[in-house]
């Protein structure tokens, strides 16, 4: 059998490999976690570890901060989890299944998150989208399967979200065959955009105080 990539889907009622799926780091370290059936290719592992080594540097999780998270693309929710075992104070989960949504948070409630999480089943334009609640986000991932995503009209979303605090990061996930996204997305500011294989994950700060270790690196966007 072919194996999956990030614009394959598993078919109604086919069974993909076992899960090897598990909490990196933090409280709930070394948790295997479930994923649903359409799950597309996760995140890889090494993937996954660059990107919250990139967080800590920048110092997303350091106290005091009280720190909101959206995990977008949720699938599994691997990621968000992640960030709730890191510190994170609470997590949404996004996806448009809500067969993913439903893992997602299956895997937060047995990793021992019960009450730090909330689920949307929706995409990732409409929740960035959504009306300010006055309890705005501190880090939002964005890991798209590459080939099922308008990357323009969803960078364009996460630039005039008004969800986003100050400070936040947004991470977004890409194929270096697509090519580096602008060093700056309205009040986005590039800060860091790194290659592992063919995933290329860049960093942006929305409205920057200088709070975080998180100086502008317009060079890291002109290739990958």
């Amino acid at each position: 059998r072919r194996p999956l990539d990030r614009s394959q889907r598993l078919a109604p009622g086919e069974k993909g490999a076992p899960t090897r799926l598990r909490v990196v780091a933090g409280t709930a370290k070394g948790r295997r976690l479930d994923a649903p059936d359409t799950l597309l290719r996760p995140m890889m592992g090494k993937v996954r570890e660059a990107l919250f080594s990139t967080l800590v540097s920048l110092g997303v999780f350091r106290a005091p901060r009280r720190v909101r998270f959206m995990d977008s693309f949720c699938g599994s929710g691997a990621v968000g989890v992640e960030a709730l075992s890191r510190g994170a104070a609470e997590a949404l989960f996004v996806d448009l299944s809500a067969d993913a949504c439903a893992v997602a948070a299956r895997n937060a409630e047995t990793c021992g998150f019960a009450g730090r999480y909330a689920t949307a089943a929706t995409t990732a334009e409409a929740a960035l989208g959504k009306a300010d609640d006055g309890a705005g986000f501190d880090v939002v991932t964005l890991t798209p399967p590459y080939e099922e995503v308008d990357y323009p009209a969803l960078l364009d979303a996460a630039a005039a979200s008004p969800r986003l605090n100050q400070d936040c990061v947004v991470v977004v996930e890409y194929p270096v065959e697509r090519g580096a996204p602008p060093a700056t997305l309205g009040a986005l500011v590039g800060v860091r955009n790194r290659r592992y294989g063919r995933t290329v994950l860049a960093f942006y700060v929305n409205r920057p105080t200088g709070k975080l270790n998180a100086g502008a690196r317009p060079e890291e966007f002109e290739t990958v």
